[in-house]
């Protein structure tokens, strides 16, 4: 009998979704890749210049939500250590 990794099939996507990943770093991942294209398609110092100042600002976004997502998860370990609880 043949299992799926002997045929070479895949369990499917991953299902770990990303607790900082939102719509905010999604829209600005979005926006870098098209002015990417866009440099790709023209090779104009202008477009490479926009793609540099979108990267710079994804990364920013992305920086901004995985602290978000840190801090909440400090505050439930700060708040079970205050109230005596293990981790």
């Amino acid at each position: 009998m043949e299992t799926a990794q002997d045929c070479g099939l895949s369990k499917g996507p991953c299902r770990h979704k990303e607790t900082w990943w939102n719509e905010e770093v999604a829209e600005a991942v979005r926006k870098k890749k098209k002015k990417y294209g866009n440099w790709k398609k023209e090779k104009l110092a202008e477009a490479w210049k926009e793609y540099k100042r979108s990267k710079q600002n994804t990364k920013s976004i992305i920086s901004l939500a995985k602290g978000n997502k840190r801090s909440k998860q400090n505050t439930k370990s700060i708040i079970s250590l205050a109230k005596g609880k293990k981790q």
